[in-house]
Parts: C-alpha cells; structure tokens; sequence
C-alpha cells in the first residue's frame, strides 16, 4: 500500500463518514480525499502541470512493499532499504542502505513538497531526513514524531523540513482560535478540531472561534504572518482542493478561495445538498448532481461563478464513471467500466472543451477507443498519486504507468 504524504490523524467517525459516502457513491478511485479534502499529496499547490496524455508509459519500480511519489520521482520500500527512481528513466536515483532491518512504514512521510524523505527504521530511535532528489542525508531528530506544522504545545508551530530547526511559533488566539486547543489534530475535513496544512507559499489553518463559528486562514510558511484570515458560519466547511484552490461551503452557498491569498474567485449555489464537486486547479469543479453514481444523469465542468464550460451526459447501464479527485491544469480524469463488466478503463476529458481521451486500459472500448498505454487497471484499487513531475497510477498485478507534464 502507498504511504500517505501529509499529516492525518483522522479520528475513527470521521473514517466512517468517508468510507460511508465512498460507499454510497461507488467512488472507490476518490476515497482518500472524501470530498476533496485533506487528500494526501506532495505538492504544496503553487504549480499543477499540464499533463502530456499522448506520453504515458509504464514504470517499472521493482519487487517492493510500498512506494510514495517525490518532486522528482518515486521512492520505493523494500528489506534492503529505500530507492529512488527516476520517473522518466525507471532507473535507480538513489538508494539508502537497511542497517540491518528494513525501513518502517509507519514513520515514513515526504516533506517539504516532496523534497525531503523523513524515516525511521525498527530498532533505532528518532528519524533521520534525507534529500529526496540525491539521497543525501540532510538532519536527525531523536523525536520518534515529527511534522512541519504541528498544534501539540497549544501553539501554532511551523519547522523548517531541510533543517529540522523551528521556523515561527503564533499564539492561536490572535488568530480568533478559541483556546486552549484540544490536543489532537485531525485531517483537514473534520470540522471539529483544529488543523494546520501546507498551502502555496502559506500554512493554512481552520480553528473552532467564540460563538460557534470557524475562523480559517493563511500564514506564511517563512515568518508566521498572517497572509489572510476569514471567519464561517457554524456550518461553514472549508475543503481543500488541488493547486491554490479551495472552497467554501455555506447554507448551500459555493465560494471558491485562491489559499495563496484569500481572495475570492467567484461563487455560486449548489444544485443540491447531494451534489459532487471535485474542484480543479483553476478554480473550476467538476459538477454532478449526486454522489450516487445511478442517480447522475450528467456531468458538467462549472466556473467558479457557476457558469457552465461544458457538459456530457451520463448512463451509468452503458459506462459506470467514478471521478478521480485528482487531476491536471488540462484533464480531469475517472475511472470507467462498461456496464457492470470487470474491465476499467482511465480517461480524461479536457478541461477546456470536454474532448475525452482514453488513456489507460486493457484494450478498446466497445466503441472502438483504443487507450493510449495498454494496461489493466481495477476500478477498486486503482489510484492516482499527483506529483510536480506529473501522476503515477497503479494498476493490477503491481503494475504502474507515468503521466508526464507537458
């Protein structure tokens, strides 16, 4: 299984409202980000790449128990130790040595946008940081915990990843947190604690306020000044999406935010409580009325105002479509199969006009779209990892392929 790049500590109901929705919807390929937020990924948002659909190709990453993308590539996890690959090459990068038992799982997370690998390995205390682009050893800390932003000493508290070294501490109650904090710092989509992320070039935080509101905000990951600050109703939810790009929910109301400063891009009103959005790096989503994939009779790309770029109908008894919550600056990617066949396929629909590409599968569709990369795909446990580079998707059988940037 992959290792999870951010942060997240997800208390167990919140778990069960994701895996419940996920269930409900048949969104299997978006599960990890339940609803767009708090999704695991390297990227810290100031850039979303163009991708180059006509050059994916298979990767080959080699026996391991567990990989994880980088701003370079891809690592991998195996008993003689960590490996980086070049992800346009399939070449060995790197490679950091076991001292005699392999790297544990649990204590691995990529920093600092996927440029430094922290790691811990069974029978040696603290963790030890490495450059992911060389391999090079870069700090230690004998913590057996450590994270970029963190709430545990009631503070707002941000560390340098290539020094280990705290950057800035903020006291939360000049932001309008209520205090003191409660110990625990869930993922991003629980609305009832506080949570800190890596934003474009910010740290952004959300914390319960007096009154029963929620105060969410920007602070620069250098200083710890406030870059923006926004006070939601009680209902109020504030979801992450790729890119800069985030959303604001409130009685039905859809804002969308650039987290880099604040600023609005728009807003409109949802078609209903029921409705599916996954937002895009420019600030677009990608609509449905429902999660409830049968229940959908269309899908459509909104503007921030809510104005319509393009729509295609759907028919979930001709092609089931599960939407990805992961996608480009020019696609937006699901996952199909025909009927209620085994088969799946990837496929991406341009941004700009709707225009759909088959990227992945294993063979023609019944309508004669022939995939760009042969390869069988399991519209279950099929997932798509984001990256600088471009997106790593897993297929079946241990197989894997690279969609470049352009």
């Amino acid at each position: 299984m992959p290792i999870p790049t951010l942060r997240e500590r997800v208390p167990r109901r919140v778990l069960r409202a994701c895996a419940h929705a996920a269930l409900a919807a048949g969104l299997a390929a978006a599960a990890a980000g339940c609803g767009s937020s708090g999704s695991a990924s390297t990227t810290d948002g100031s850039t979303v790449p163009d991708l180059d659909l006509s050059a994916v190709k298979t990767l080959s990453l080699g026996p391991s128990e567990s990989f994880g993308v980088t701003s370079t590539g891809v690592y991998t996890l195996a008993d003689d130790g960590i490996t980086g690959v070049d992800i346009h090459t399939g070449q060995q990068l790197w490679k950091i040595a076991s001292t005699g038992t392999p790297p544990e799982q649990g204590k691995i997370q990529v920093l600092d946008s996927g440029r430094v690998l922290l790691a811990g390995w069974p029978g040696t205390p603290g963790l030890t940081a490495y450059d992911t682009g060389t391999g090079t050893r870069l700090w230690d800390t004998p913590a057996e915990q450590w994270f970029e932003s963190d709430s545990a000493t009631g503070q707002f508290v941000h560390f340098d990843p290539r020094t280990g070294e705290q950057r800035w501490s903020v006291d939360p109650g000049t932001l309008g947190c209520a205090t003191p904090l409660p110990k625990d710092l869930p993922a991003l989509f629980d609305s009832d604690g506080p949570s800190l992320a890596d934003g474009p070039g910010v740290v952004v935080f959300r914390c319960a306020a007096a009154g029963g509101r929620t105060v969410v905000g920007g602070l620069a990951r250098t200083t710890g000044s406030t870059v923006w600050h926004r006070d939601i109703p009680e209902k109020g939810n504030f979801l992450r999406g790729p890119g800069r790009m985030a959303i604001v929910v409130t009685d039905g109301s859809i804002d969308t935010v650039d987290m880099a400063d604040g600023s609005s891009l728009g807003g409109r009103k949802a078609s209903s409580d029921k409705e599916f959005r996954a937002l895009l790096a420019d600030g677009s989503s990608l609509t449905m009325d429902s999660y409830v994939i049968a229940d959908d009779k269309d899908m459509r790309l909104q503007a921030p105002d809510g104005s319509v770029r393009w729509s295609v109908p759907l028919d979930a008894h001709e092609e089931e479509m599960q939407p990805s919550m992961v996608s480009s600056r020019n696609a937006v990617f699901l996952l199909m199969r025909e009927g209620s066949g085994s088969k799946a396929w990837l496929v991406a629909y341009d941004t700009k006009n709707g225009k759909r590409t088959v990227v992945l599968g294993p063979g023609p569709t019944t309508a004669g779209e022939k995939p760009t990369l042969t390869m069988n795909l399991d519209i279950t446990h099929t997932r798509l990892f984001p990256a600088p580079w471009g997106i790593l998707v897993t297929g079946s059988d241990n197989s894997y392929a690279a969609i470049p940037k352009r």
